[in-house]
């Protein structure tokens, strides 16, 4: 929790020479990871787990189950709600972002389109039209998102997972 109080700035430079050392530069994973495995998403997903009754996986061993069949069968599909709202977060994170495609992407092929919106911009010239067109099919994929995803959404906010 306390990583969560210094602002993501101060983390440009760190997960620039990550990046970089892994070769991950100019390329998809550079603007996916760092966004996914976010403290914050992790910490969602602890508590969400946390929720998961102790239980189911001892029900689970009494059966028979290893701790691998346990994580794969009992835990994993009790946690697809909130990996849902883990994969909407880091999506819409990463769709809007705007300086970190900027840093990790050299290839304007490449960039989302946040920061390819400011491509739209001339030098001397800026046409409000166009990118007001280009801010809205910016906006339509996450909404599509959210529409096909309501239901995963509101089934993470459930305190009774696993429970019937």
């Amino acid at each position: 929790m306390g990583t969560m109080m210094f602002p993501s700035v101060m983390n440009l430079i760190p997960n620039f020479k990550i990046v970089d050392t892994l070769g991950w530069t100019n390329t998809y994973l550079a603007v996916i990871v760092p966004g996914a495995a976010g403290v914050s998403n992790i910490f969602l997903v602890r508590q969400f787990m946390l929720g998961i009754p102790k239980e189911l996986d001892e029900s689970a061993y009494v059966d028979g189950a290893n701790k691998w069949q346990v994580f794969w069968n009992i835990i994993l599909p009790n946690t697809k709600p909130v990996l849902t709202v883990v994969a909407l977060f880091s999506f819409t994170g990463a769709w809007n972002d705007f300086l970190w495609p900027s840093l990790v992407m050299s290839d304007i092929e490449m960039l989302p389109i946040t920061p390819g919106l400011q491509l739209l911009q001339g030098q001397y010239m800026t046409y409000p039209g166009i990118a007001a067109a280009g801010a809205l099919l910016a906006l339509i994929p996450t909404f599509v998102l959210y529409l096909f995803a309501q239901d995963k959404f509101m089934a993470s906010l459930s305190l009774s997972s696993g429970i019937k």
